[in-house]
């Protein structure tokens, strides 16, 4: 689900092998701005390509920032740090922002999301970046190398997608600003936890992320429980049914529409990717499915499965607005 939705999900499927999630480490004994002084010293921040030095000093108090996914502005965003410019598909609206960025200033300029596999190295270069949040925009070495030669670059962070805290944290470790990192994460932490708390029932029941796309006739499903989009559910209490078929390439599952039947959970939350619901509902088995016979199909909108599929601390306090019905519903 990344530029399109479709195209999201399918390059996830192919564009990484299974790479190691990674943090964030610093080469200082402390991380506290001296006397109030803007944090010096170098950092080292972890990810799937490598790792990336960042000098504090040269980052300076008001670094220049260009984000290149929604979890990365959502990041900046989480800091109070409005980006110098975000790049974002136009899919779920056409200025690119989603229902949780509320707080992307309206005169930050959209980077127009160019043929994937591909990014605008000029345009980005225009905004003079001292620092880019690239995530699985940079998901290739080529990609990473061409942002690198513009200022230091953080890529995804683990497999196929970020941990949903992953770039909170870097972008923390980055500016010297761990602690406030920390309290935006532990915000979700907490809505989750208290989620759970109040939806017992949740704990033990399975779920599964998907979309289907009418056009190419696919289902693809979120397989794996080390990927980042996984996260959501398992603070719930739920975990993720056991899935047999092997994954086309890393942990991303595509499968026919005869293989509906491997939404096998109590738990469904899918798009409709560039078609309707009764395309859907007319799938062979389709009516067969636990989650349609309990009632735990929830075919939903673009922005909460954006939300699900690569995550933030922001945009999964949303979603479990958006679906905290549905979660009340099943816990019953």
């Amino acid at each position: 689900m990344r530029s399109t939705t479709s195209r999201r999900l399918a390059s996830a499927v192919a564009v990484l092998t299974l790479l190691s999630a990674a943090g964030c480490s610093s080469d200082q004994l402390s991380d506290a701005a001296p006397d109030g002084d803007t944090p010096t010293g170098t950092v080292t921040i972890e990810h799937a390509l490598g790792s990336t030095s960042i000098d504090r000093a040269e980052l300076g108090p008001d670094p220049r920032i260009v984000t290149l996914t929604a979890p990365a502005a959502d990041a900046a965003l989480s800091l109070g740090i409005q980006p110098v410019a975000f790049a974002s598909d136009t899919t779920g609206a056409a200025d690119g922002r989603y229902p949780w960025q509320t707080e992307l200033a309206a005169d930050v300029p959209l980077i127009p999301v160019p043929v994937e596999g591909t990014l605008p190295i000029e345009e980005i270069a225009s905004y003079a970046p001292d620092l880019i949040l690239a995530d699985f925009a940079a998901s290739t070495p080529t990609l990473y190398d061409q942002l690198t030669a513009l200022a230091p670059t953080i890529p995804v962070i683990g497999d196929t997608v970020s941990p949903y805290d992953a770039l909170t944290r870097a972008l923390g470790t980055a500016l010297g600003r761990d602690d406030d990192a920390d309290t935006v994460i532990a915000g979700t932490e907490t809505a989750l936890a208290d989620a759970a708390a109040e939806l017992p029932g949740l704990g033990g029941k399975t779920a599964l992320l998907s979309q289907y796309i009418p056009a190419t006739q696919q289902l693809v499903v979120v397989a794996d429980p080390d990927d980042g989009a996984s996260a959501f559910y398992q603070k719930l209490g739920m975990t993720l049914p056991p899935i047999e078929l092997p994954a086309t390439a890393g942990n991303r599952l595509v499968v026919g529409p005869e293989r509906v039947d491997v939404l096998n959970s109590d738990l469904v939350i899918i798009l409709v990717n560039g078609g309707t619901a009764a395309e859907l509902e007319t799938l062979p088995g389709w009516s067969d499915l636990p989650s349609v016979r309990s009632g735990g199909m929830l075919i939903t909108d673009y922005a909460t499965i954006v939300a699900l599929n690569t995550p933030s601390p922001s945009s999964l306090t949303y979603a479990l607005g958006k679906i905290r019905p549905m979660l009340e519903s099943i816990a019953s």
